[in-house]
């Protein structure tokens, strides 16, 4: 199926189609509008809100249509220490006896549309990265319209996350994090959008979730093992998950910062199928579970095993697994402390060169409006496994991250 048609045809003339009804449903109010449209821009503004963190939306008279502008940015520093020299010739990695540094300022921002029509059967989501930094370097980040099929079963169509995993599932606006960085295994197994169609069902009060999904493109990632997705690669996500307060991994934000004294806590598991136009097949399973007691303390895991059957090379079973602990206090005046640490590794079941591969994170944040408005400072060490001569290939990195949701 043609990339362009899937990610950008499809979600476009869905939203067209989502205006036109809200447009015929409210064709008595746009006639008012052009006659008097003093009066039309008064009672559009009568009916605006503005949140922090949440944006601004617009709800009709009758209250069944709603739209919300938002966005954010942030802005970071990062230090890296390495002694990994990469031959030139062979591409083999060697551990230098000089520790080598670099540094770089970053910045990003992301504007987002959101809303539903006749009174939320029909909604709509679409994320923007000015500076390119959606999927493949893209724009476009998220784009998709839901129907809502029944009370509990939700279907969406477009570019968004397909569930791969808690620590890459949590907030659409990807900012409820405690790190600055995700860790090595969800980047190499999951944190990747798939333009296709996800069905979304509810039950028991919204604490046991379920879905099932199919796209044109992983959802697993496409960096472990180079193996990378075509245009017309099929994936198919299956999962479910269970807590003790509504809501599923999309919905989970990391952190205890909310100190209500109720504990709360989430476990599930999801399976990715993915059949490539090579020939190549990949089958990954999620196993993932979250905690906050209520009073700052937090943890969370993730567990991931993917079965790699190659078609023209040997298959491997590479693992990895992410766990994160953290403590957030009080707030002290205007700012709330917070630590976390994270430990994460992968096997890649290969040659040992590139085998262990692991990673500790430790972070101090400051929270002013919990995930809204935070600095995070952030030292990971990693270690890439034994080099040809038996040295520990190392890096060290200084991460300084300011985020505003607005």
């Amino acid at each position: 199926m043609n990339n362009l048609f899937t990610r950008y045809l499809i979600p476009t003339a869905a939203l067209l189609t989502i205006a036109s009804q809200t447009a015929a449903q409210n064709s008595e109010t746009l006639e008012q509008g052009l006659s008097n449209s003093g009066t039309s821009v008064s009672n559009l503004l009568h009916n605006a809100r503005y949140d922090f963190g949440r944006g601004l939306t617009f709800t009709s008279q009758d209250g069944a249509s709603s739209a919300t502008v938002s966005g954010q940015v942030q802005a970071g520093y990062s230090w890296t220490e390495s002694n990994i020299y990469e031959d030139t010739i062979t591409g083999e990695l060697f551990a230098d006896a000089d520790y080598s540094a670099i540094s770089e300022f970053s910045s990003d921002a992301r504007i987002r549309l959101g809303g539903s029509v006749m009174d939320g059967k029909a909604s709509f989501f679409v994320q923007m990265n000015p500076s390119g930094g959606g999927q493949g370097n893209d724009n476009l980040v998220d784009a998709w319209v839901g129907w809502g099929l029944a009370d509990s079963i939700n279907l969406r169509l477009g570019q968004q996350k397909m569930r791969s995993g808690l620590s890459a599932d949590t907030s659409a606006n990807d900012t409820d994090f405690e790190t600055v960085t995700r860790s090595i295994a969800t980047s190499a197994f999951a944190n990747a959008r798939a333009t296709g169609a996800l069905l979304e069902g509810k039950a028991m009060d919204d604490r046991f979730n379920w879905h099932f999904g199919v796209a044109n493109s992983s959802t697993a990632g496409a960096d472990l093992d180079d193996q990378g997705n075509d245009d017309t690669d099929m994936m198919v996500t299956v999962g479910a998950s269970f807590g003790s307060h509504a809501g599923n991994s999309e919905s989970w934000s990391e952190g205890d910062l909310a100190l209500t004294g109720d504990m709360q806590w989430i476990a599930g598991a999801t399976v990715t199928a993915n059949n490539q136009v090579d020939g190549d097949s990949t089958q990954t399973v999620n196993v993932f579970g979250g905690f906050k007691s209520g009073n700052g303390l937090a943890a969370q895991f993730d567990y991931w095993t993917r079965d790699n059957d190659f078609a023209e090379s040997d298959n491997n079973t590479p693992t990895g697994y992410s766990v994160q602990a953290s403590y957030t206090l009080a707030k002290m005046g205007s700012m709330q402390p917070g630590f976390v640490l994270r430990h994460s590794s992968i096997d890649f079941d290969l040659d040992p060169a590139v085998d262990d591969v692991t990673e500790t994170a430790l972070g101090v944040n400051a929270y002013y409006a919990e995930h809204n408005l935070k600095t995070q400072l952030q030292v990971t060490s990693r270690a890439f496994g034994d080099g040809a001569f038996g040295d520990s290939l190392e890096t060290t990195s200084l991460d300084l991250l300011f985020t505003l949701v607005f």
